[in-house]
């Protein structure tokens, strides 16, 4: 016959196993979100960045007026400033 504290020791190493493989697979779980967490900080914070700057070129475009002629210009809406010829 096998001794109670044997049993008992049986049970309580299966339960130490258990809760040690929970926890493990928590873990492994926890540091693949927080590193897709970091991630996607990093992204979000590109395209904050990236709208701020188109923002800020929206402003220029709807308010500069070189901004606005040199744009027409490069998109062929306005004709080039022509270059004056000095005549002697």
């Amino acid at each position: 016959m096998v001794p109670m504290w044997a049993a008992f020791a049986i049970v309580i190493s299966i339960s130490v196993m258990l809760c040690l493989t929970i926890n493990y697979r928590a873990f492994t779980v926890m540091s693949s979100e927080q590193i897709e967490n970091e991630q996607l900080s990093t992204r979000i914070q590109s395209i904050t960045d990236e709208n701020l700057q188109l923002q800020e070129e929206i402003h220029s475009l709807k308010s500069d007026a070189r901004v606005i002629k040199r744009e027409a210009q490069r998109l062929g809406i306005a004709p080039r400033e022509k270059v004056p010829v000095p005549t002697n």
